[in-house]
């Protein structure tokens, strides 16, 4: 594993102590994660900003070695600055660092605007941790995703959460009415997923301030019926969360903590945003390093082995992600309008599941967090690839989703 010295990392993005008196001073919870370099130290310093679980690593450190390939700096890439190489994009884009992994070893990886410590915002990645989570209760016979949440959760019973089946939750098919789509969503106190995120902390207060995540996400109805369409929102995964602590009497980072953390050989403890009240932020709230999300995208990979004892992700939940998605749900969803998915030819997804936002013909399957943070993980290929960033000056994430897949077909 390469370790880089004062003089690589002094090329990084530092900040003088006049810079971070100034991004706490201009902090603001209506504009703290759109861009920027006061975006890209949040994302870097959380715990500054906001309340955190820890979710504690254990054991010995499971070394990645370091097994560079030489052709992919130059490896030469379809990108919306042009064909470039792979190092010349990284370094002209959006991109806060990038790892991966093939076989279980590092082939490529850089930092050109964060340290390799630093424990890095996943936002939206964050929701496959949940899923893995519910997983293993599944293949523990703790949790059936036929049933519908209120077997889990009394507390929504005759809410519109009675009758939604927990796959339908898994896979953003609810149906629930929390529009995370809707264009106030995140500005208007009064709309029902403003509401979700400021009870979390994660906004300004809403119009009903005060009142608990758990209880308001009880209190939600029915916007459509479940298992018709993929609606993202955010609250599916805060859903999943709390079924997994009725399960199991504990809290979510607990959990997170002896189900994974604890288990995949973490360079460093991992957090995650919470509440005053207690309640976390499982849809996009973690913090991890880099190689230690690296080292999570390997557990689906038959490189397993080389972060954990045991294979926590089971065959059959490999399969259920691979396989049993429905492609009806992308074609009616919310999220990517007409034509779209099509662009993203030749590896146009056949459907999301368990969270994870596509699944490709290949077998492959992407996770993306909002400002360009990725997880991206080729199971037939033997690997993964990781990467963090903030959204540039035009607004756009990176390609990065994209550069990974034209990697992960040239080397298979």
């Amino acid at each position: 594993m390469h370790e880089y010295s004062f003089a690589e990392i002094r090329h990084m993005h530092e900040y003088s102590f006049a810079e971070i008196r100034h991004f706490h001073d201009i902090f603001s919870l209506y504009q703290w994660d759109r861009s920027g370099e006061r975006t890209r130290y949040a994302f870097r310093r959380m715990p500054e900003f906001f309340p955190h679980a820890i979710i504690h690593r254990d054991g010995p450190v499971a070394e990645l070695a370091a097994a560079p390939r030489e052709d992919i700096p130059s490896m030469v890439v379809r990108t919306p600055l042009g064909m470039l190489a792979i190092d010349d994009y990284i370094q002209q884009g959006p991109v806060d660092g990038v790892v991966i992994l093939q076989q279980g070893k590092i082939i490529y990886e850089r930092y050109p605007r964060m340290h390799p410590r630093d424990n890095h915002l996943l936002m939206s990645v964050s929701k496959v941790f949940a899923s893995a989570v519910i997983a293993i209760l599944e293949d523990r016979g703790l949790v059936d995703t036929t049933l519908g949440v209120e077997t889990y959760i009394p507390e929504v019973r005759g809410s519109g959460w009675e009758g939604v089946s927990v796959r339908d939750v898994l896979d953003m098919a609810s149906g629930i009415d929390c529009d995370e789509m809707a264009p106030d969503a995140y500005s208007d106190p009064a709309a029902k997923y403003y509401r979700f995120e400021a009870s979390l902390g994660l906004l300004p207060p809403a119009v009903d301030d005060g009142v608990s995540t758990y209880d308001y996400t009880a209190t939600l109805g029915r916007a459509r019926t479940p298992g018709e369409a993929y609606d993202y929102n955010s609250v599916n995964t805060f859903v999943l969360s709390w079924i997994a602590e009725c399960v199991t009497g504990k809290g979510y980072s607990e959990i997170l903590t002896d189900e994974i953390w604890s288990k995949i050989g973490a360079e460093g403890d991992a957090l995650i945003s919470s509440s005053r009240s207690g309640a976390t932020a499982p849809h996009g709230g973690m913090v991890t390093r880099l190689r230690d999300l690296a080292r999570f995208g390997l557990l689906y990979t038959p490189s397993w082995n080389v972060v954990s004892a045991e294979p926590l992700v089971s065959e059959r939940h490999l399969a259920a992600i691979q396989h049993d998605g429905r492609p009806q749900l992308l074609a009616n969803g919310n999220r990517y309008p007409k034509g779209q998915l099509e662009r993203l030819a030749p590896a146009v997804p056949l459907f999301n599941s368990y969270q994870w936002d596509f699944v490709m013909p290949d077998g492959s399957f992407f996770k993306g967090g909002m400002g360009g943070q990725g997880l991206y993980i080729a199971p037939n290929a033997d690997i993964v690839v990781a990467f963090n960033g903030i959204l540039g000056p035009d607004g756009k994430e990176s390609a990065l989703m994209s550069i990974a897949q034209q990697v992960i077909e040239r080397l298979s």
